[in-house]
C-alpha cells in the first residue's frame, strides 16, 4: 500500500506543481489472498486521490480478457511449483 500511496502524492505533486494534469489510474487487484482484506481496509481509511483501485476475484475465463484491455499488467504470483511464469501470465 505504501508504494500506491507514493505514487498518488507524485501524481498529485506533478499537477499542483503547474506541470501538466496527470490523468488518474485505474488499478484492478485479483486474488482472495489473506492479505486482501487488510489491503482493502487501508483503502477505505486512507483514499487515494487519483489512483481507482478495485479488488476482484475473477474466473479463470476472464482473466484474458482483462488483461486484454490493460496496457500494464503486474503479476505477484509465484506459481506453485516456483519455477514457471504464472499461468495467468502465460495465458
Amino acid at each position: 500500500f505504501a508504494a500506491l500511496r507514493n505514487l498518488d502524492m507524485m501524481l498529485l505533486s506533478k499537477s499542483a506543481m503547474g506541470g501538466a494534469p496527470q490523468p488518474s489510474m485505474q488499478l484492478i487487484i485479483t486474488g482472495k489472498g489473506p492479505l486482501r482484506a487488510k489491503f482493502e481496509a487501508l483503502l477505505k481509511t486512507s483514499p487515494l486521490s487519483k489512483i481507482d483501485v478495485w479488488t476482484v476475484w475473477l474466473k479463470a475465463d476472464d482473466y484474458p480478457a482483462l488483461l486484454g484491455c490493460a496496457q500494464l499488467g503486474i503479476c505477484l504470483h509465484t506459481s506453485s511449483s516456483g519455477l514457471d511464469l504464472p499461468m495467468k501470465v502465460v495465458d
